[in-house]
């Protein structure tokens, strides 16, 4: 059986980190075969306390920049495959890991392999909302976003392959790799940035993944809806604006009118209401549960501040312009 490094970021994480890596090692996979390691931005509170008790390897990073630790992580691995996983993640079941690998072990062009997210019954509404969807995407990124289904070309028993073909690709952030073809080809970077490491990838010839449906993780990082949009507003600002241009994962190309005319008509639709309002009632009886009814709210609401948040950016507001103006021209 081959070796895996897993690597989980960490700051002021006590209250998660242990659910995460007793999930961990509740796995029927050899312990020996696994190299856990936490690389922590100085945490001031239990967190490394807590993680020495399971016995991982503990690394430091000081620059309060998760993205910046996991590149720490990937550096210092050793094994044949890697793994990654936010300190608020729990594996689902004891054959995740097992389950997830298979697809790397039975077919040796497939580069990356990934799960899904999987609601929880104790989850606050919002949070299982969230995660019926396979990649809790909220309904503005599921409609920009590629969906997994396109990118499918081979259904197998218990998994399906994928090619992702840029810039049509899922946002896949929880991914297992082939660490030494992850390592040539992003180990220069200064910063593992999730969901652009599979468009790097497919960019250079490595376009094969696996999408394990059967296999799932809890996430426990949102539980209210001013959770999840202070969470799009930070990213927003802090992410998404700043660094647009050396992203290589796109929600929507702003240079394209008709990705300029989807902006327009998701802006009309959750505007509208009564298209959110059906959808959220489609979702509650299908997935028995009234918590598809935050479909309303999160439409609305994410929308209109994200456009506020555009609009009150400099930048943003330069983007749009441009936006707009090729969109007219285009008429």
């Amino acid at each position: 059986m081959p070796t895996l490094s897993i690597v989980i970021p960490t700051y002021n994480e006590e209250h998660n980190i242990g659910k995460c890596l007793e999930s961990i090692l509740a796995q029927r996979y050899p312990r020996d075969l696994l190299e856990i390691t936490i690389v922590d931005d100085y945490s001031s509170d239990r967190t490394i306390e807590v993680a020495k008790a399971y016995n991982v390897r503990i690394l430091y990073s000081g620059k309060r920049d998760a993205e910046f630790s996991k590149m720490i992580g990937l550096r210092e691995a050793r094994s044949d495959f890697f793994l990654y996983l936010d300190a608020d993640i729990e594996l689902v079941g004891p054959d995740c890991i097992a389950g997830t690998l298979r697809p790397l072990l039975e077919n040796d062009d497939v580069v990356g392999s990934f799960p899904r997210f999987m609601p929880r019954k104790g989850d606050t509404a919002i949070g299982r909302f969230l995660r019926y969807h396979p990649l809790e995407l909220d309904p503005v990124f599921e409609f920009f976003c590629t969906d997994i289904s396109e990118t499918i070309v081979t259904r197998r028993r218990d998994y399906y392959l994928c090619r992702f073909n840029p810039p049509r690709i899922p946002p896949i952030g929880i991914c297992l790799y082939r660490r030494d073809i992850l390592w040539r080809v992003i180990g220069h970077m200064k910063r593992f940035m999730d969901i652009d490491v599979p468009v790097i990838l497919s960019e250079n010839g490595y376009d094969k993944f696996a999408y394990v449906p059967g296999c799932g993780v809890y996430h426990s990082n949102v539980k209210t809806i001013v959770d999840l949009v202070n969470r799009r507003l930070r990213n927003l600002h802090t992410i998404f604006l700043p660094e647009v241009e050396n992203r290589r994962f796109e929600y929507f190309d702003l240079s394209d009118a008709n990705a300029v005319r989807r902006i327009v008509f998701w802006v009309i639709y959750a505007n509208s209401l009564l298209p959110s309002v059906i959808r959220g009632i489609w979702r509650s009886i299908n997935h028995k549960d009234i918590a598809c009814m935050c479909e309303v709210p999160a439409s609305l609401v994410l929308t209109d501040l994200l456009a506020w948040g555009f609009t009150h950016d400099k930048k943003g507001r330069r983007m749009l312009g441009s936006a707009l103006s090729r969109l007219f021209r285009s008429v």
